[in-house]
């Protein structure tokens, strides 16, 4: 009994990923991110902090208002295409009071660890020779992290699809790093530890500061390129099948 109930449950929540339309509309927003590099062009004639800040400026300025665009083309195409043929279920009304601290905790997980590699840099010089050797080893942990969600979006949901998802995206991530281990670590100039907390950076740190910076820049974007391509597939076979199942709006018996 408590096991039908389960997955009774687990079907109610994966209604809301039925159509593959969600998967669809944010794996092209991951696409768009992972293609932003190449759409604006990875180096310029600014300095390494005005390119930083420039192309992280671009970065919320796409992920806040493609977030927007991306409720509401759900929003509507649910309205006009799902709820016609499938109906609608009335899922649990979360209060603002419990939105604003899960959208406060998320941003705190965006920007906490940025934060940290900053200050590590910075304040540790032991381990400045890993933060040189990020290309290597932080693909794989975030296509740990990113794989990781959907494992556990496929279990909170009951669908073996974001199971398949989690474990794509897992080894997309290790590949990048293998990848980036074949190339080798970034030069890392001896006096990197011995420099000052608050000093200026010294001139031979700037190439290979630059270096490590757009070979993380590279292969984070080519991680998040393909997680946004394999979510499309995912989305795109799923509202084939579901569109195929349910071809017309549903009409109730008069």
């Amino acid at each position: 009994m408590e096991m039908r109930l389960d997955a009774v449950i687990k079907r109610g929540r994966g209604y809301w990923l039925v159509d593959g339309f969600a998967e669809l509309i944010t794996g092209a927003l991951l696409v768009l991110l992972g293609l932003l590099p190449l759409l604006r062009g990875l180096t310029g004639p600014d300095t390494l902090i005005a390119q930083f800040v420039s192309f992280a400026g671009d970065i919320a300025i796409i992920k806040l208002f493609g977030v927007i665009a991306a409720l509401l083309l759900i929003w509507w195409l649910k309205d006009h295409f799902t709820y016609p043929r499938t109906g609608w279920v009335r899922g649990r009304r979360w209060p603002m009071s419990q939105v604003l601290p899960y959208l406060r905790n998320i941003l705190l997980l965006v920007i906490l660890p940025v934060l940290a590699l900053l200050a590590a840099f910075f304040l540790l010089p032991p381990l400045r020779g890993a933060l040189f050797s990020m290309p290597i080893w932080l693909p794989a942990l975030l296509g740990i992290v990113w794989g990781g969600a959907c494992l556990f979006l496929g279990r909170w949901a009951g669908l073996r699809r974001f199971q398949i998802l989690g474990v794509v995206i897992l080894l997309i991530g290790v590949a990048m790093s293998i990848w980036q281990l074949s190339i080798g670590a970034p030069a890392f100039p001896p006096e990197a530890l011995q420099i000052g907390s608050w000093g200026p950076l010294p001139e031979t740190l700037r190439l290979p500061i630059e270096a490590t910076f757009y070979r993380v820049l590279m292969v984070v974007c080519a991680l998040t390129l393909g997680a946004g391509a394999a979510l499309v597939v995912s989305g795109l076979v799923t509202f084939l099948r579901y569109r195929k199942e349910n071809p017309l709006p549903y009409e109730e018996e008069s």
